[in-house]
């Protein structure tokens, strides 16, 4: 298969890259910023995209110093015409677990609508996905069904050990996780749970929704970007899958938790009402709608205040270059 890895990275050459590069050899795609160490680039054959490319680079979806950045890296794999992208860190370690995975896959549907906590039916722990509202987190035992096949374009893996969440959960409790085995959730039409960035896998019809926006903090990117594909996915009537065990485990990069909270904050503030906006957004059914119904998404979260007007430009800018890239694949 024609699989490509994205990468962002400002340190040396890690773990998880050189696993990954053990993955994906020369479709490893390293995106780099002004603080990568330049030393240590390019690893192996790994293709290294430097922050200063001209082109469609230059466009405003790709900023210095913001992990939008990873925009152009995306853009580079679908030049690629690849059978899937997987979407990751430079501190996510593929473990024995990790394997490719594939559109068709066999999950558990959930039961019911509005939020649910993917990661509670999937270990013991007290714990929620970085995004998840906190007034949700106690509200009770997410439903599933038995295992059936589905289709589904977008598929977080989870980490063992530091999974993705929230600084509150670091800053209060911060206990290692590991989550249970074989458990897969399939999160059906109307039903919500962000994901992220850290182990994700992009297929063909999701790829004009792989955009981060860029007018909003680093630590809300994704998960912005994750409500919107959600709602994009509906109109194609997909879903977002969730599985464990978990495929990667992480040794995770110095963060500043304080820093996370205040970055985290206006998704603690926000992310009900983006979702609530999304909700009620009409959008047209069909895969040839796509990317316009992306567009609709970000116009009407533009029109509520949660981005300001220049979003609409870089959102532009993404689907032009994107439609010029796939027009002659």
């Amino acid at each position: 298969m024609n699989n490509y890895c994205v990468i962002t990275t400002i340190n040396k050459p890690t773990k998880a890259v050189e696993a990954l590069y053990e993955k994906f050899g020369e479709r490893l795609i390293v995106v780099g910023d002004e603080k990568t160490d330049y030393g240590g680039w390019p690893y192996r054959k790994s293709e290294f995209v430097a922050y200063c490319h001209t082109g469609y680079y230059g466009k405003p979806y790709a900023p210095y110093n913001h992990y939008a950045r990873k925009n152009i890296g995306y853009l580079e794999a679908i030049k690629n015409n690849p059978d899937l992208i997987y979407d990751t860190d430079d501190d996510n370690i593929p473990n024995s677990e990790w394997g490719l995975r594939f559109k068709e896959t066999k999950a558990s549907k959930s039961f019911g609508e509005g939020w649910f906590n993917a990661y509670e039916p999937m270990t013991s722990t007290k714990i929620w996905p970085r995004g998840f509202p906190l007034n949700h987190v106690n509200k009770g035992k997410e439903l599933f069904g038995a295992k059936e096949a589905v289709v589904s374009s977008i598929q977080q893996g989870l980490a063992d050990g530091e999974p993705d969440v929230d600084a509150i959960y670091r800053l209060t409790n911060n206990k290692s996780n590991e989550f249970k085995y074989d458990r897969s959730i399939y999160l059906d039409k109307n039903t919500w749970c962000p994901f992220n960035s850290q182990s994700t896998w992009w297929f063909p019809d999701a790829y004009p929704l792989m955009y981060l926006p860029v007018n909003c903090s680093f630590r809300m990117t994704d998960i912005w970007r994750s409500f919107i594909a959600q709602r994009c996915l509906w109109e194609i009537g997909q879903g977002v899958t969730f599985h464990s065990p978990s495929e990667v485990y992480q040794e995770r990069n110095d963060h500043d938790l304080m820093k996370d909270f205040k970055d985290e904050v206006p998704g603690y503030l926000q992310n009900e009402r983006v979702v609530k906006i999304l909700s009620t957004t009409n959008l047209r059914k069909g895969i040839e709608n796509i990317t316009s119904n992306l567009l609709i998404c970000y116009t009407e979260l533009v029109v509520h205040g949660i981005f300001p007007g220049e979003e609409l430009d870089s959102v532009r800018a993404w689907v032009k270059d994107y439609e010029n890239i796939t027009r002659n694949l």
